[in-house]
This record gives structure tokens, sequence and C-alpha cells, in this order.
């Protein structure tokens, strides 16, 4: 199964569950090491975007939310996206970090992030890039699941641009003045933020978390060669789906007159017997 193409999983019932865990680290942060690390805590499900993108319900509801102006109407999005989810990480945290402070004020707030800033603008363009530009929007504009992503990636362009100022997202500048933002929505609330990165190991987040040290090694699962295998399904899908509707366009142009005047014909010698 490739993480963002496929998804088996299932939305959970909402039930009694609270947001426990805000994982406010941006993409390519050791986001996929996060949300494997919260749920071997036990904080699981944790929504991260790979659950998101395969599912087209659940893009558009991301979607509305981020596009939605009323704070209230927002908020009631939001409640639908994450219910039933104990912990959160990736872009459905990134792009309301400082509302779900408000809306599960008892959540911690864990701003995983990589090991400098320059090192994380490089990995994003190398791994995210390609799901920014036009060669992306054609390729999947026949897919629904590839169209939605587009315009997700779209309005956290635009996000960022409002919020931070940022024209580029892929910057260390981007980076920085991210995580200054976490920290300040943090401060005026008076919560506690752990800055933490995967090499940091267990202690430091089992200890913010309180929670027993596991006896394995901390999850690390860099995804940048995933991104390549889904670019490539995406271009060999966008192919294959752009060379059918000509070839089928082709084919109804070349013989579709000629059936039609046949059909006609013999539905007038129907109608004549």
């Amino acid at each position: 199964m490739v993480r963002f193409i496929t998804d088996s999983s299932k939305r959970p019932s909402a039930g009694h569950a609270s947001l426990l865990v805000i994982g406010a680290g941006l993409p390519r942060a050791a986001t996929s090491s996060m949300q494997a690390a919260f749920e071997q805590l036990g904080f699981q499900p944790c929504m991260h975007m790979a659950e998101i993108i395969p599912h087209p319900a659940r893009e558009q509801l991301l979607l509305d939310a981020m596009r939605e102006t009323d704070r209230e109407r927002r908020q009631k999005l939001l409640k639908e996206l994450v219910g039933g989810y104990v912990a959160i990480c990736d872009v459905p945290a990134v792009a309301f970090v400082p509302e779900l402070m408000d809306m599960y004020p008892d959540a911690k707030v864990v701003l995983n992030g990589r090991p400098n800033s320059e090192l994380w603008a490089r990995s994003c363009a190398e791994s995210l890039g390609f799901f920014f530009t036009p060669w992306f929007k054609w390729a999947g504009m026949l897919w629904k699941t590839d169209r939605l992503w587009y315009a997700l990636n779209m309005e956290c362009r635009r996000y960022c641009k409002a919020n931070f100022g940022a024209d580029d997202l892929f910057t260390a500048k981007m980076y920085e003045t991210y995580h200054e933002s976490v920290r300040a929505e943090a401060a005026k609330r008076g919560k506690e933020v752990l800055e933490f990165k995967a090499e940091d190991g267990w202690e430091p987040l089992c200890g913010f978390l309180q929670k027993d040290v596991p006896n394995t090694p901390f999850p690390r699962l860099n995804e940048k060669k995933t991104f390549a295998v889904i670019k490539a399904i995406i271009i060999a899908k966008g192919l294959f789906s752009w060379a059918a509707l000509f070839g089928s366009g082709w084919v109804m142009w070349q013989y579709g007159p000629a059936f039609v005047h046949r059909s006609l014909k013999q539905a007038s010698r129907l109608l004549g017997a």
C-alpha cells in the first residue's frame, strides 16, 4: 500500500473521544514518524494527511474548513473533521493550530521540526514541490482525489501567504516564521510547547506526554521515496486518462457520424414497417 494513494482506514466514530495531542510541525518535519509515535504511545487514532488524500469526502471537508471565514462555522467543520481522533499532525493540524488550541484546551502541543530550517526547505522542495505545480494540476485533472489535493495545496499556499507573508512555501524563512507563530499563539494561551525532533528519541516526548518510554526504537519513517513513487503513479495515471479521453474523442469523431446515420436509417425502416 502506498500512503497518500490508497488508504483502508475508516473514520473513527466521534463518540466521546477528544483531541489530546496536537502535532503542530510542518509537513516533512517527521510527521509520519510522529503519527507512528503518538499511536504507539496510545494516542490513537492520529489524523495525518495520508489518511485524507485518498478520500474525496475527507479532502472536501478539510478544504471547506480551510476556506470558511466564519469562525463558528469553521469550528463546526473542524469538529466534524477531527471527531473521534485522539491526536493530529501534518497539514490538518498546521492549518488550524490556534483554533485547535482553543477548541481543545487540554491538548498537549508538540512542535516537531527538523535539525535546521535549511534542511527542511530542501526536503520539502525535493519531495513536495511537484504537487504545487501546473504539471500536477493537469496530470490529476481527471481524477477527483488529485483535483482536490491540488486545490488543498493552493489553499495552503494562500494560507501561508496571508498568515506568514510567504510567497514561497519551501524556504527557511517560512519554517522559522511558522515556528515563531506557534510559540506566540501558545504563549497567548499560557500553553507549554514541546519543541521536538525525531533525533531526540522517546525520552523528551514521553516525559512531556506523561507516558512510559517504549522498549523499541523511536519510529523513523522517511517518505521521500514514497513521494517519488506517488509522483510516478500520478503522471502515469494522467497520461493514461488523457490518452483515453482523446482516444475516445477521436473514435467518436471518426466513426460517430456514420454510426448515427446508420442508426437513423434503421430506425426509419422500422417506423416505416
